[in-house]
């Protein structure tokens, strides 16, 4: 006669590999997510100080950074540009979010509003209307 299957312990195993998968994943995911965050800020820009200060969501897709160190040169987050090029990526940015479009921009405090004026004019003209400053809060 044969024994029943209950009386027999049975070897019970813990699977670790989809475990293992999924934590491999959120790290990966945080290290990307953490350098696309910081290409933003990866110029050193001495930020002016104002004390009317509207705190505005980070909408990470819908926006546009131009950082203006103390030399007044641009970086389209931290990659170099000129005005020309920032004329078509302005213009396709607006195109492809509408009115959602955002410009930031962080400047150097020492660096003369007839700099930024040229980037100003530059983002009516693309239809983006939705501009703000990157300031330190007093």
């Amino acid at each position: 006669m044969r024994s029943p299957n209950h009386l027999q312990p049975k070897c019970v195993t813990l699977n670790l590999t989809p475990m293992i998968d999924v934590v491999f994943l959120l790290i990966i995911f945080f290290l990307v997510s953490n350098n696309l965050i910081q290409q933003d800020i990866l110029i050193d820009v001495e930020l002016p100080a104002a004390s009317n200060v509207d705190k505005i969501a980070d909408s990470v897709s819908k926006k546009i950074t131009i950082n203006i160190p103390v030399s007044g040169s641009m970086y389209l987050g931290a990659v170099p540009t000129n005005l020309r090029q920032l004329k078509s990526i302005l213009t396709t940015h607006r195109a492809e979010w509408g009115n959602d479009a955002e410009l930031r921009i962080r400047t150097n405090k020492n660096v003369p509003y007839g700099e930024i004026e040229s980037l100003l004019l530059l983002a009516a003209e693309s239809g983006i209307w939705n501009v703000s400053f990157v300031v330190f809060e007093k």
